[in-house]
């Protein structure tokens, strides 16, 4: 029997609060922006503003106001892949409590471990 892990974290939640969906007329839920669910044009830059706030010097039309290290995108990447379990656990347990959530493979009904 499999068991899924998953550490709930503020910046999850952050990223839930910004993310833009809709209901298409067949009733698939979609991304609004394509490719990026947070409605900008770059994900990262986006990502950045939401978790970390805007630089001092920002301006969107005046080059690129973020240098992101390699690690940097990699962790952003990470978090973005993760908001789907994310919000599974968030609704299944209609809860916004950070922490650790632990949960059967085939039956989804997340527990708070710590």
């Amino acid at each position: 029997m499999s068991v899924l892990k998953f550490e709930l974290k503020e910046e999850h939640l952050k990223l839930l609060k910004h993310l833009e969906w809709e209901r298409e007329f067949n009733g698939e839920v979609i991304i609004t922006s394509g490719e990026n669910p947070f409605g900008g044009f770059d994900h990262y830059e986006d990502m950045g503003v939401i978790l970390y706030g805007r630089p001092e010097d920002f301006d969107p039309f005046d080059g690129d106001p973020f240098d992101w290290t390699y690690e940097q995108k990699e962790e952003m990447d990470k978090l973005l892949s993760e908001l789907p379990l994310a919000l599974d656990i968030v609704l299944n347990t209609q809860s916004f409590e950070l922490g650790l959530y632990k949960t059967k493979f085939h039956v989804r009904e997340w527990k708070k471990v710590k």
